[in-house]
Formats: C-alpha cells, structure tokens, sequence
C-alpha cells in the first residue's frame, strides 16, 4: 500500500511536495520510471510495424501514475555496492526517487519535473536544481544512468525507427528495432538497438550507442514477472565499459 510520507528526518521533501503529493495520489502500478521504456516494448506487434511495437503500450502505461520497490547491486573488481530506493512516477515527466539503503545515502531524493531535474539532501534539507545534462550520467556510483531511473525519453514518439529484421538474442527469437533520436530529442546516444521478444513481445535486451557507434550502456532483460496483468522484466542487468562494469536492479514489490 502506497502512504504519503511524514515529514520526519528521511522523508521530508518540503520544497518537493506539490509534485510529491501529485506522484502519491493514484492508484500504483508497479512499474518504474525507467521501465516504461521496457513496457512500450511489451505490446504486441501490429504487423511488425516497428513504431507500433514500439508505441502500443507505452499508449497504455506511460500516463499512469506507478509506484515501486527496488534492490540495485553495483559490482566493481574491487567492491560491490548495494542500495534500495522506492520510486513513484506520474508518465514519463514526473518522477521521484528516494534512497532507503544504505543509512549513509537514506532519504537523499531526486525528482523530474518535466525538464527540470532536482535532488534534495536531508542532511541541508535543501532542494538544488540539477543540469539537465546529468539524465546521461551515472546515477550513485552505478552502471544506470539518470534517465533510466527518472524517465526517459520516449522511444516511440521521440526516434525514429527501422526495422533490422530477425535475431537471436538472450536464447529468444528477438525483432531488432534501431532506434534514432529525432533532432531535438534530449539524449546523448547517437542510436539505440531495441530487441523484443517474437513469442511474448516483451523487451530482451536495449543497446546504447554513441556517435562513434561504440556501445555505452548495455540493459538485458535476466527474468520476467506478471504486474498488476503486464508481464515485464523484474530482474535486469546493467552493462558498461565493455562488460567491466555491472549492476544487477532486481523490483521488489
């Protein structure tokens, strides 16, 4: 169940409230931000239209509010950092994030509104606004990048598309859809490869390219669950630097 949080030390968000009222007054779905990119990839194909593949459900989801529960384990050669976050969004314009675990990073949030990006401390209790260059950033020492954890861009409506045919990917027979942003799109990627399940039409794995066409950010698909009727992965695996690099987001509830 979904509460408003109490204006103690970890889960006041003051300058933060109207948006944060306006994320925790509808009913939840659990889905996170950033998998609404993955849900728009969960439709079924309209004659292998790859903008219909793209499109048909984020019609569905991306204007519903959502609530979630999620572990990320980042895994260095050296160490391996664990967090757990509760995020609520409403589309893909607003969200918010807020860090549980570790006690260190507890009640640190960030929030999108719109275009603009935030973060609030509690230890300042201070809300800074946020460059909009950081969506393409590493997000707290993991492999995700702000706009995967805060919404981002939509790839039905906000790229271009073309079909690459038929592969095998992850042991599925996957559509391959290259997708590239329409000028005035806010990404740093030159392109992203989208490959989407032929027999369950979810997404298995999204590669982010730059303009060198080599790969920045790798997301795989590792296990899929059933929400509230939608069947969408719950465990992914973030790849980076070649493979060096990785987090695991498992979604809790």
């Amino acid at each position: 169940m979904v509460r408003p949080c109490e204006p103690n030390g970890h889960d006041s968000v003051h300058s933060c409230r109207p948006i944060f009222i306006l994320l925790m007054c509808r009913p939840p779905l659990l889905i996170t931000p950033f998998l609404i990119v993955a849900v728009a990839l969960a439709s079924h194909a309209q004659n292998n239209n790859p903008q219909a593949i793209l499109a048909a459900a984020e019609k569905a989801t991306v204007q519903l509010s959502a609530y979630s529960r999620i572990k990320m384990v980042a895994q260095r050669p050296r160490y391996t950092r664990e967090m757990e976050l509760r995020s609520w969004n409403n589309g893909n314009e607003y969200s918010l994030v807020q860090i549980t675990a570790p006690e260190r990073d507890a009640g640190m949030v960030y929030m999108k509104a719109e275009k603009s990006l935030m973060t609030y401390s509690p230890r300042t209790q201070k809300v800074m606004k946020l460059p909009s260059s950081m969506l393409m950033q590493g997000w707290m020492g993991t492999d995700a990048q702000f706009d995967n954890i805060l919404g981002a861009a939509s790839l039905s409506q906000d790229f271009t598309h073309q079909a690459l045919g038929k592969v095998a990917m992850n042991g599925q027979a996957c559509y391959q859809i290259r997708c590239v942003p329409k000028p005035h799109t806010p990404v740093a990627h030159d392109h992203v490869d989208a490959f989407v399940s032929v027999q369950t039409n979810v997404w298995v794995r999204l590669v982010f390219y730059d303009k060198k066409n080599a790969i920045t950010q790798q997301m795989d698909a590792l296990h899929f669950r059933t929400f509230d009727g939608i069947y969408m992965a719950d465990k992914i695996r973030f790849t980076a630097k070649g493979g060096s690099q990785t987090t695991n987001l498992t979604l809790l509830d």
